[in-house]
Protein backbone atom coordinates (compact mmCIF):
# COMPACT_ATOMS: atom_id res chain seq x y z
CA UNK A 1 0.00 0.00 0.00
CA UNK A 2 2.68 2.61 0.96
CA UNK A 3 4.77 1.53 -2.31
CA UNK A 4 1.61 2.39 -4.05
CA UNK A 5 0.98 5.87 -3.06
CA UNK A 6 4.50 6.42 -3.33
CA UNK A 7 4.39 5.94 -6.85
CA UNK A 8 1.12 7.51 -7.66
CA UNK A 9 2.46 10.78 -5.78
CA UNK A 10 5.30 10.77 -8.01
CA UNK A 11 2.98 11.31 -11.12
CA UNK A 12 1.46 14.37 -9.25
CA UNK A 13 4.36 16.06 -7.74
CA UNK A 14 3.64 19.09 -10.25
CA UNK A 15 0.69 19.42 -8.64
CA UNK A 16 1.64 18.78 -5.02
CA UNK A 17 4.73 20.11 -4.46
CA UNK A 18 6.40 21.84 -7.46
CA UNK A 19 6.18 24.90 -5.50
CA UNK A 20 7.90 23.16 -1.95
CA UNK A 21 10.67 22.09 -4.53
CA UNK A 22 12.22 25.71 -3.55
CA UNK A 23 11.01 25.62 0.61
CA UNK A 24 14.36 24.78 1.51
CA UNK A 25 16.20 26.89 -0.11
CA UNK A 26 14.77 30.10 -0.98
CA UNK A 27 11.43 31.27 1.65
CA UNK A 28 10.90 32.70 4.79
CA UNK A 29 13.63 34.81 5.12
CA UNK A 30 13.65 38.43 6.19
CA UNK A 31 16.17 41.20 4.29
CA UNK A 32 19.43 41.20 5.69
CA UNK A 33 21.09 44.81 5.17
CA UNK A 34 24.29 43.49 5.48
CA UNK A 35 26.89 43.10 2.14
CA UNK A 36 29.63 41.94 4.55
CA UNK A 37 31.23 38.76 1.98
CA UNK A 38 32.34 36.36 4.90
CA UNK A 39 34.79 33.37 3.93
CA UNK A 40 33.59 29.87 3.34
CA UNK A 41 36.94 28.80 6.09
CA UNK A 42 38.79 31.33 7.15
CA UNK A 43 36.95 32.83 10.14
CA UNK A 44 33.79 32.36 11.24
CA UNK A 45 31.72 35.97 12.82
CA UNK A 46 29.97 35.05 15.57
CA UNK A 47 28.29 37.64 17.81
CA UNK A 48 31.18 40.22 16.45
CA UNK A 49 33.90 38.33 17.44
CA UNK A 50 36.00 36.40 14.76
CA UNK A 51 37.34 33.13 15.86
CA UNK A 52 39.87 31.26 13.90
CA UNK A 53 38.26 27.61 12.02
CA UNK A 54 41.96 25.96 12.25
CA UNK A 55 40.87 22.56 12.38
CA UNK A 56 39.51 22.84 8.84
CA UNK A 57 41.80 25.29 7.34
CA UNK A 58 44.37 22.53 8.71
CA UNK A 59 42.65 19.59 7.31
CA UNK A 60 42.38 21.10 4.00
CA UNK A 61 45.77 21.31 3.97
CA UNK A 62 46.72 18.12 4.76
CA UNK A 63 44.22 17.18 2.14
CA UNK A 64 46.14 19.87 -0.62
CA UNK A 65 49.93 18.79 -0.10
CA UNK A 66 49.41 14.93 0.74
CA UNK A 67 46.24 13.22 -0.91
CA UNK A 68 47.51 10.55 -3.74
CA UNK A 69 44.92 11.90 -6.58
CA UNK A 70 44.14 15.29 -7.64
CA UNK A 71 41.06 17.04 -6.40
CA UNK A 72 39.07 19.80 -6.66
CA UNK A 73 39.57 21.90 -3.83
CA UNK A 74 36.59 24.18 -4.10
CA UNK A 75 33.85 21.33 -4.76
CA UNK A 76 35.40 19.70 -1.27
CA UNK A 77 34.86 22.93 0.26
CA UNK A 78 31.69 23.19 -1.21
CA UNK A 79 30.65 19.47 0.00
CA UNK A 80 32.15 20.07 3.86
CA UNK A 81 29.47 22.98 4.30
CA UNK A 82 27.20 21.10 3.22
CA UNK A 83 27.63 18.64 5.04
CA UNK A 84 28.29 21.30 8.11
CA UNK A 85 24.77 22.87 7.84
CA UNK A 86 22.52 19.44 7.45
CA UNK A 87 22.94 19.09 10.85
CA UNK A 88 21.52 22.22 11.44
CA UNK A 89 16.86 22.52 10.82
CA UNK A 90 15.92 21.88 7.76
CA UNK A 91 15.68 25.45 6.15
CA UNK A 92 19.30 26.64 7.28
CA UNK A 93 21.48 25.97 3.87
CA UNK A 94 24.07 26.79 2.18
CA UNK A 95 23.92 28.17 -1.90
CA UNK A 96 26.16 27.70 -4.81
CA UNK A 97 27.09 30.51 -6.66
CA UNK A 98 24.52 29.50 -9.23
CA UNK A 99 21.99 29.05 -6.73
CA UNK A 100 22.25 32.49 -5.04
CA UNK A 101 22.09 34.23 -8.61
CA UNK A 102 18.54 31.83 -9.39
CA UNK A 103 17.04 32.43 -6.07
CA UNK A 104 17.89 36.40 -6.43
CA UNK A 105 16.73 36.07 -9.62
CA UNK A 106 13.29 34.94 -8.68
CA UNK A 107 13.19 37.15 -5.52
CA UNK A 108 13.83 40.45 -7.48
CA UNK A 109 11.26 39.11 -10.05
CA UNK A 110 13.87 39.17 -13.41
CA UNK A 111 16.31 36.73 -14.98
CA UNK A 112 18.28 36.70 -18.05
CA UNK A 113 16.99 34.85 -21.36
CA UNK A 114 15.22 34.75 -24.69
CA UNK A 115 11.62 34.02 -22.87
CA UNK A 116 10.71 30.85 -23.38
CA UNK A 117 9.45 27.71 -21.39
CA UNK A 118 11.05 23.92 -22.64
CA UNK A 119 10.20 20.32 -21.97
CA UNK A 120 11.52 17.37 -23.01
CA UNK A 121 9.54 15.40 -25.17
CA UNK A 122 11.90 11.92 -26.03
CA UNK A 123 14.87 13.13 -26.51
CA UNK A 124 14.24 16.73 -28.19
CA UNK A 125 13.69 20.04 -26.19
CA UNK A 126 10.73 21.29 -27.92
CA UNK A 127 9.12 24.95 -26.97
CA UNK A 128 6.27 24.86 -25.13
CA UNK A 129 5.06 28.22 -24.45
CA UNK A 130 6.98 31.75 -25.79
CA UNK A 131 6.71 34.68 -22.66
CA UNK A 132 4.56 37.43 -23.02
CA UNK A 133 6.60 40.36 -24.73
CA UNK A 134 9.52 38.42 -24.82
CA UNK A 135 12.31 38.44 -27.41
CA UNK A 136 11.53 35.01 -28.50
CA UNK A 137 7.76 35.80 -28.88
CA UNK A 138 8.80 38.71 -31.14
CA UNK A 139 11.23 36.62 -33.05
CA UNK A 140 8.50 34.45 -33.96
CA UNK A 141 9.36 31.27 -32.31
CA UNK A 142 6.13 28.95 -31.55
CA UNK A 143 4.57 26.38 -29.48
CA UNK A 144 5.58 23.12 -30.92
CA UNK A 145 9.27 24.31 -32.41
CA UNK A 146 11.71 21.56 -31.72
CA UNK A 147 15.20 22.88 -31.06
CA UNK A 148 17.89 21.28 -33.11
CA UNK A 149 21.07 23.31 -32.24
CA UNK A 150 22.27 26.14 -29.91
CA UNK A 151 24.94 28.57 -30.72
CA UNK A 152 25.63 25.63 -33.82
CA UNK A 153 25.63 22.98 -31.24
CA UNK A 154 23.52 19.95 -31.64
CA UNK A 155 21.04 18.94 -28.89
CA UNK A 156 18.46 17.03 -30.89
CA UNK A 157 18.90 13.32 -30.36
CA UNK A 158 22.22 13.65 -28.33
CA UNK A 159 21.02 12.12 -24.66
CA UNK A 160 21.88 15.60 -23.49
CA UNK A 161 20.40 16.34 -19.68
CA UNK A 162 17.92 18.48 -19.62
CA UNK A 163 19.85 21.16 -17.29
CA UNK A 164 22.73 21.12 -20.02
CA UNK A 165 20.09 22.61 -22.96
CA UNK A 166 18.68 24.85 -21.17
CA UNK A 167 22.10 25.92 -19.59
CA UNK A 168 23.40 26.70 -23.43
CA UNK A 169 20.57 29.20 -23.10
CA UNK A 170 21.24 31.10 -20.83
CA UNK A 171 23.20 33.83 -20.74
CA UNK A 172 23.71 37.64 -19.39
CA UNK A 173 23.69 39.14 -22.67
CA UNK A 174 24.13 38.67 -26.26
CA UNK A 175 22.20 36.58 -28.53
CA UNK A 176 21.36 33.16 -28.91
CA UNK A 177 21.64 31.48 -32.53
CA UNK A 178 18.72 28.58 -32.58
CA UNK A 179 18.01 25.79 -35.34
CA UNK A 180 14.22 24.85 -34.88
CA UNK A 181 12.40 22.22 -36.80
CA UNK A 182 8.80 23.52 -37.61
CA UNK A 183 6.05 21.15 -39.30
CA UNK A 184 9.46 19.18 -41.11
CA UNK A 185 11.13 22.47 -42.00
CA UNK A 186 14.28 23.73 -40.39
CA UNK A 187 14.11 27.26 -39.42
CA UNK A 188 17.02 28.93 -37.68
CA UNK A 189 16.88 32.75 -35.85
CA UNK A 190 19.16 34.25 -33.51
CA UNK A 191 17.56 35.84 -30.83
CA UNK A 192 18.40 38.80 -28.80
CA UNK A 193 19.05 38.22 -24.64
CA UNK A 194 17.10 40.29 -22.82
CA UNK A 195 15.79 41.11 -18.69
CA UNK A 196 12.84 39.11 -18.67
CA UNK A 197 10.40 40.60 -15.58
CA UNK A 198 8.68 37.94 -14.06
CA UNK A 199 6.26 39.08 -11.59
CA UNK A 200 5.30 37.58 -8.13
CA UNK A 201 1.87 38.67 -8.34
CA UNK A 202 0.20 36.10 -11.69
CA UNK A 203 -3.56 37.38 -12.03
CA UNK A 204 -4.98 39.82 -10.72
CA UNK A 205 -9.07 40.64 -11.72
CA UNK A 206 -12.72 41.28 -10.51
CA UNK A 207 -14.88 38.85 -9.52
CA UNK A 208 -18.08 40.31 -9.63
CA UNK A 209 -18.96 44.25 -8.78
CA UNK A 210 -18.04 43.93 -5.25
CA UNK A 211 -15.16 41.25 -5.44
CA UNK A 212 -11.33 41.49 -6.80
CA UNK A 213 -9.14 38.02 -6.73
CA UNK A 214 -5.33 38.36 -6.26
CA UNK A 215 -2.91 35.23 -6.84
CA UNK A 216 0.37 35.66 -5.25
CA UNK A 217 3.23 33.29 -6.39
CA UNK A 218 5.90 34.11 -4.14
CA UNK A 219 6.46 37.32 -1.76
CA UNK A 220 9.51 38.92 -3.85
CA UNK A 221 11.12 42.34 -3.21
CA UNK A 222 8.30 44.05 -5.67
CA UNK A 223 5.29 41.93 -4.55
CA UNK A 224 3.72 44.65 -1.63
CA UNK A 225 3.99 47.08 -4.68
CA UNK A 226 2.61 44.87 -7.37
CA UNK A 227 -0.47 43.98 -5.11
CA UNK A 228 -1.34 47.86 -4.47
CA UNK A 229 -0.89 48.87 -8.14
CA UNK A 230 -3.76 45.99 -8.86
CA UNK A 231 -5.62 46.90 -5.72
CA UNK A 232 -6.11 50.75 -7.14
CA UNK A 233 -6.77 49.42 -10.57
CA UNK A 234 -9.40 47.41 -9.55
CA UNK A 235 -10.99 49.38 -6.90
CA UNK A 236 -11.21 51.94 -9.71
CA UNK A 237 -14.37 54.53 -7.93
CA UNK A 238 -15.22 51.83 -5.86
CA UNK A 239 -14.97 52.92 -1.87
CA UNK A 240 -15.24 49.29 -0.74
CA UNK A 241 -14.56 45.49 -1.51
CA UNK A 242 -14.40 42.49 -1.16
CA UNK A 243 -10.58 40.38 -1.41
CA UNK A 244 -10.00 37.32 -2.46
CA UNK A 245 -6.28 36.33 -1.86
CA UNK A 246 -4.55 33.34 -3.11
CA UNK A 247 -1.83 31.59 -1.86
CA UNK A 248 -1.75 28.17 -2.65
CA UNK A 249 1.92 26.96 -3.76
CA UNK A 250 2.97 30.18 -2.47
CA UNK A 251 6.47 28.88 -1.01
CA UNK A 252 7.09 32.08 1.04
CA UNK A 253 9.37 34.92 0.63
CA UNK A 254 10.56 37.77 2.11
CA UNK A 255 8.53 38.59 5.64
CA UNK A 256 7.94 42.41 5.05
CA UNK A 257 6.29 42.07 2.09
CA UNK A 258 3.73 39.75 3.56
CA UNK A 259 3.16 42.24 6.52
CA UNK A 260 3.05 45.27 4.22
CA UNK A 261 0.17 43.62 2.43
CA UNK A 262 -1.54 43.06 6.04
CA UNK A 263 -1.46 46.10 7.18
CA UNK A 264 -4.05 47.24 3.92
CA UNK A 265 -6.52 44.73 5.39
CA UNK A 266 -6.23 45.67 8.87
CA UNK A 267 -7.85 49.66 9.75
CA UNK A 268 -6.92 49.95 13.47
CA UNK A 269 -2.84 50.31 14.05
CA UNK A 270 -0.45 48.68 16.04
CA UNK A 271 -2.39 45.18 16.06
CA UNK A 272 0.52 42.55 16.37
CA UNK A 273 0.62 40.71 12.58
CA UNK A 274 3.23 38.35 13.66
CA UNK A 275 6.17 38.26 15.95
CA UNK A 276 9.74 36.57 15.81
CA UNK A 277 11.95 34.96 18.32
CA UNK A 278 15.70 34.96 18.06
CA UNK A 279 18.44 33.67 20.48
CA UNK A 280 18.53 34.47 23.83
CA UNK A 281 14.87 35.22 23.36
CA UNK A 282 14.88 37.88 22.00
CA UNK A 283 11.50 39.37 20.39
CA UNK A 284 10.52 41.79 17.50
CA UNK A 285 7.45 42.42 16.56
CA UNK A 286 5.64 43.52 13.35
CA UNK A 287 2.10 45.58 14.03
CA UNK A 288 -0.37 47.57 12.03
CA UNK A 289 0.43 50.91 10.91
CA UNK A 290 -2.98 52.41 10.41
CA UNK A 291 -2.21 53.68 7.06
CA UNK A 292 -5.11 51.68 5.18
CA UNK A 293 -5.62 53.26 1.33
CA UNK A 294 -8.56 51.14 0.30
CA UNK A 295 -11.85 49.62 1.74
CA UNK A 296 -11.09 46.36 1.78
CA UNK A 297 -14.00 44.28 3.70
CA UNK A 298 -14.28 41.27 3.91
CA UNK A 299 -11.18 38.91 2.70
CA UNK A 300 -11.05 35.38 1.88
CA UNK A 301 -7.46 33.60 1.81
CA UNK A 302 -6.92 30.32 -0.20
CA UNK A 303 -4.21 28.05 1.14
CA UNK A 304 -3.28 24.35 0.61
CA UNK A 305 -0.26 22.02 1.16
CA UNK A 306 2.13 24.00 -0.40
CA UNK A 307 1.45 27.28 1.11
CA UNK A 308 4.36 28.00 3.14
CA UNK A 309 6.16 30.50 5.56
CA UNK A 310 5.17 34.17 4.56
CA UNK A 311 1.81 32.39 3.14
CA UNK A 312 1.17 31.10 6.55
CA UNK A 313 1.64 34.52 7.92
CA UNK A 314 -0.69 36.39 6.00
CA UNK A 315 -3.15 33.13 6.71
CA UNK A 316 -2.00 32.74 10.19
CA UNK A 317 -2.94 36.86 11.01
CA UNK A 318 -5.94 37.22 9.50
CA UNK A 319 -7.32 33.97 11.19
CA UNK A 320 -6.39 34.68 14.73
CA UNK A 321 -7.71 38.45 14.32
CA UNK A 322 -11.08 36.97 12.83
CA UNK A 323 -10.56 39.42 10.19
CA UNK A 324 -10.16 36.50 7.59
CA UNK A 325 -11.77 33.42 6.10
CA UNK A 326 -9.06 30.60 5.27
CA UNK A 327 -10.34 28.48 3.08
CA UNK A 328 -8.29 25.22 1.06
CA UNK A 329 -6.27 22.78 3.13
CA UNK A 330 -3.68 22.78 5.81
CA UNK A 331 -1.05 24.62 5.18
CA UNK A 332 2.85 23.38 4.94
CA UNK A 333 3.98 24.20 8.70
CA UNK A 334 6.98 26.32 8.20
CA UNK A 335 7.62 28.82 10.87
CA UNK A 336 11.52 29.83 10.77
CA UNK A 337 12.82 32.80 9.69
CA UNK A 338 16.26 33.00 8.01
CA UNK A 339 18.83 35.68 6.55
CA UNK A 340 21.18 34.94 4.37
CA UNK A 341 25.10 36.00 4.24
CA UNK A 342 26.70 36.41 0.94
CA UNK A 343 30.38 34.85 1.01
CA UNK A 344 33.36 35.39 -0.77
CA UNK A 345 33.06 32.70 -3.36
CA UNK A 346 29.85 33.89 -4.66
CA UNK A 347 27.54 31.60 -2.16
CA UNK A 348 25.65 32.15 0.94
CA UNK A 349 24.72 30.56 3.32
CA UNK A 350 21.24 31.04 4.69
CA UNK A 351 20.71 30.76 8.50
CA UNK A 352 17.71 30.31 10.32
CA UNK A 353 17.86 32.96 12.93
CA UNK A 354 14.45 33.14 14.68
CA UNK A 355 11.23 31.21 14.69
CA UNK A 356 7.61 33.48 14.26
CA UNK A 357 4.63 33.33 16.32
CA UNK A 358 0.76 34.13 15.27
CA UNK A 359 -0.54 36.96 16.78
CA UNK A 360 -2.56 34.62 19.56
CA UNK A 361 1.03 32.91 20.16
CA UNK A 362 0.92 29.76 17.74
CA UNK A 363 4.08 28.51 16.02
CA UNK A 364 3.34 27.41 12.80
CA UNK A 365 6.39 25.16 12.48
CA UNK A 366 6.25 21.47 11.98
CA UNK A 367 8.64 19.05 14.35
CA UNK A 368 11.48 18.60 12.67
CA UNK A 369 13.60 16.57 14.79
CA UNK A 370 13.36 13.81 12.78
CA UNK A 371 14.26 14.85 9.22
CA UNK A 372 13.16 12.31 6.96
CA UNK A 373 9.63 12.25 8.46
CA UNK A 374 10.15 16.19 7.72
CA UNK A 375 10.83 15.91 4.01
CA UNK A 376 8.14 12.92 3.62
CA UNK A 377 5.31 14.58 4.93
CA UNK A 378 3.40 15.46 2.30
CA UNK A 379 3.31 10.78 1.78
CA UNK A 380 2.20 10.69 5.34
CA UNK A 381 -0.91 13.17 4.75
CA UNK A 382 -1.74 10.96 1.44
CA UNK A 383 -1.23 8.02 3.41
CA UNK A 384 -3.61 9.36 7.04
CA UNK A 385 -6.06 10.94 4.11
CA UNK A 386 -5.07 14.13 5.23
CA UNK A 387 -5.87 15.57 2.02
CA UNK A 388 -9.53 13.83 1.42
CA UNK A 389 -11.18 14.11 4.98
CA UNK A 390 -12.22 17.18 6.99
CA UNK A 391 -12.27 15.27 10.22
CA UNK A 392 -8.43 14.61 9.92
CA UNK A 393 -7.57 18.45 10.03
CA UNK A 394 -10.18 18.79 13.24
CA UNK A 395 -7.81 16.93 15.25
CA UNK A 396 -5.58 19.18 16.71
CA UNK A 397 -8.68 21.73 17.53
CA UNK A 398 -7.88 21.26 21.18
CA UNK A 399 -4.88 23.27 21.43
CA UNK A 400 -5.77 26.06 23.68
CA UNK A 401 -5.30 28.59 21.66
CA UNK A 402 -8.63 30.86 20.65
CA UNK A 403 -9.23 33.63 18.06
CA UNK A 404 -8.43 37.60 19.37
CA UNK A 405 -11.72 38.47 18.71
CA UNK A 406 -14.54 36.01 18.81
CA UNK A 407 -12.98 33.59 21.15
CA UNK A 408 -12.89 30.56 18.57
CA UNK A 409 -10.74 27.52 18.89
CA UNK A 410 -7.55 27.27 16.43
CA UNK A 411 -6.16 24.14 15.27
CA UNK A 412 -2.32 24.03 16.29
CA UNK A 413 0.07 21.28 15.08
CA UNK A 414 2.35 22.38 12.49
CA UNK A 415 0.50 24.33 9.32
CA UNK A 416 -2.88 26.90 9.46
CA UNK A 417 -5.53 25.24 9.69
CA UNK A 418 -8.43 25.94 7.42
CA UNK A 419 -11.64 27.33 8.52
CA UNK A 420 -13.39 25.30 5.46
CA UNK A 421 -11.88 22.35 4.69
CA UNK A 422 -11.92 21.74 0.26
CA UNK A 423 -11.05 17.87 0.01
CA UNK A 424 -8.13 17.01 -2.95
CA UNK A 425 -9.69 14.77 -5.62
CA UNK A 426 -8.85 11.55 -5.17
CA UNK A 427 -8.81 10.87 -8.76
CA UNK A 428 -5.83 12.00 -9.18
CA UNK A 429 -4.21 9.37 -7.40
CA UNK A 430 -6.44 6.48 -9.30
CA UNK A 431 -4.26 3.88 -11.01
CA UNK A 432 -6.22 4.82 -14.25
CA UNK A 433 -4.44 8.52 -13.66
CA UNK A 434 -1.23 7.75 -13.35
CA UNK A 435 -1.21 6.13 -16.79
CA UNK A 436 -2.60 8.60 -18.84
CA UNK A 437 -1.44 11.92 -17.26
CA UNK A 438 2.30 11.36 -18.47
CA UNK A 439 0.62 12.26 -22.41
CA UNK A 440 -1.45 15.37 -21.91
CA UNK A 441 1.13 17.66 -22.69
CA UNK A 442 3.19 15.01 -25.78
CA UNK A 443 -0.73 14.63 -27.57
CA UNK A 444 -1.49 18.18 -27.26
CA UNK A 445 1.37 19.42 -29.08
CA UNK A 446 1.14 16.55 -31.42
CA UNK A 447 -2.78 17.05 -32.25
CA UNK A 448 -2.65 20.87 -32.00
CA UNK A 449 -3.51 22.06 -35.39
CA UNK A 450 -6.31 18.98 -35.38
CA UNK A 451 -10.03 18.91 -34.48
CA UNK A 452 -10.89 19.37 -31.09
CA UNK A 453 -8.04 21.80 -30.35
CA UNK A 454 -7.65 23.72 -33.51
CA UNK A 455 -8.92 27.31 -33.52
CA UNK A 456 -9.36 27.14 -29.60
CA UNK A 457 -6.67 29.88 -29.09
CA UNK A 458 -9.33 33.03 -27.49
CA UNK A 459 -10.50 33.20 -23.84
CA UNK A 460 -14.39 32.83 -24.98
CA UNK A 461 -13.38 29.67 -27.01
CA UNK A 462 -11.25 28.21 -24.63
CA UNK A 463 -14.07 28.43 -22.19
CA UNK A 464 -16.14 26.70 -24.11
CA UNK A 465 -13.53 23.98 -24.95
CA UNK A 466 -15.44 20.96 -26.08
CA UNK A 467 -14.45 17.43 -25.11
CA UNK A 468 -16.40 14.38 -26.42
CA UNK A 469 -16.63 10.86 -25.39
CA UNK A 470 -14.39 10.19 -28.72
CA UNK A 471 -11.83 12.76 -28.18
CA UNK A 472 -11.09 10.90 -25.23
CA UNK A 473 -10.76 7.39 -26.75
CA UNK A 474 -8.12 8.65 -29.40
CA UNK A 475 -6.27 10.21 -26.89
CA UNK A 476 -6.09 6.58 -24.84
CA UNK A 477 -5.24 5.28 -28.61
CA UNK A 478 -2.55 7.39 -28.59
CA UNK A 479 -1.34 6.44 -24.99
CA UNK A 480 -1.69 2.78 -25.30
CA UNK A 481 -3.83 2.45 -22.51
CA UNK A 482 -6.78 1.07 -21.06
CA UNK A 483 -8.78 2.54 -17.95
CA UNK A 484 -11.61 1.07 -16.08
CA UNK A 485 -15.11 1.35 -17.40
CA UNK A 486 -16.58 3.01 -14.53
CA UNK A 487 -13.80 5.33 -14.46
CA UNK A 488 -14.32 6.81 -18.12
CA UNK A 489 -16.17 9.20 -17.28
CA UNK A 490 -14.18 11.13 -14.50
CA UNK A 491 -11.08 10.56 -16.08
CA UNK A 492 -12.86 11.97 -19.41
CA UNK A 493 -13.53 15.43 -17.23
CA UNK A 494 -9.92 15.68 -15.34
CA UNK A 495 -8.92 15.04 -19.11
CA UNK A 496 -10.28 17.91 -20.29
CA UNK A 497 -9.72 20.37 -17.65
CA UNK A 498 -6.15 19.75 -18.24
CA UNK A 499 -6.56 20.61 -21.85
CA UNK A 500 -8.02 23.44 -21.29
CA UNK A 501 -5.25 24.47 -18.45
CA UNK A 502 -2.74 23.74 -21.45
CA UNK A 503 -4.35 26.00 -23.89
CA UNK A 504 -4.98 28.93 -21.55
CA UNK A 505 -1.48 28.88 -20.35
CA UNK A 506 -0.26 28.61 -23.76
CA UNK A 507 -2.36 31.43 -25.88
CA UNK A 508 -3.57 34.05 -22.79
CA UNK A 509 -1.96 36.15 -20.47
CA UNK A 510 -1.02 34.20 -17.29
CA UNK A 511 -4.17 35.99 -15.60
CA UNK A 512 -6.41 35.42 -17.82
CA UNK A 513 -5.31 31.55 -18.10
CA UNK A 514 -5.57 31.53 -14.35
CA UNK A 515 -9.10 32.82 -14.62
CA UNK A 516 -10.06 29.86 -16.73
CA UNK A 517 -8.36 27.22 -14.16
CA UNK A 518 -10.23 28.73 -11.36
CA UNK A 519 -13.63 27.79 -13.12
CA UNK A 520 -12.72 24.33 -12.18
CA UNK A 521 -10.89 25.24 -9.06
CA UNK A 522 -12.69 23.97 -5.60
CA UNK A 523 -10.62 25.95 -3.34
CA UNK A 524 -12.11 28.82 -5.62
CA UNK A 525 -15.79 27.43 -6.13
CA UNK A 526 -15.74 27.10 -2.07
CA UNK A 527 -14.46 31.05 -1.50
CA UNK A 528 -17.57 31.94 -4.13
CA UNK A 529 -20.07 30.07 -2.10
CA UNK A 530 -18.43 32.04 0.98
CA UNK A 531 -18.96 35.19 0.02
CA UNK A 532 -22.67 34.26 -2.23
CA UNK A 533 -21.14 35.15 -5.53
CA UNK A 534 -23.01 32.72 -8.31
Amino acid sequence: MQEDIRTKFSIIQPLLIAAVLAVGVMIGFRMNGSHQKNALIDVLDVDGTYYPTGRVEELLRFIESKYVDSIDTDTLIDDAVFALVQNLDPHSTYLTPEEVEEVNNQMEGQFYGIGIETLMIRDTAVIYKTLEDSPARKKGLLTGDRILKIDGDHVAGQKLPFSEIRKKMKKREGNVLLEILRKGKKISTEVTVQDIPVPSISSAYEVDPSTIYIKIDRFGSNTYQEFMNHVERLFGESKTKNLIIDVKDNPGGFLPEATNILCQIFEDKDKILVTTKSKNNKSSEYKTTGKRFFGIQKVVVLVDENSASASEIIAGALQDWDRGRIIGRRTYGKGLVQEQYDLQNGGAIRLTVAKYYTPSGRSIQRDYRDKNEYEEDHITRLENGDYFTESKNKSHTESGFTSLVKGRKLASGGGVYPDDFVALDSTYFHPDFTKIEPFFVEYFLKNMDKKPFFGVKTYQTIREFVWSGEDFDRFLVFADVKVTPGMKEKLSGLTKNYFKEILAGIYLSQSDAIRITNEEDAVYQKALDYLKIK
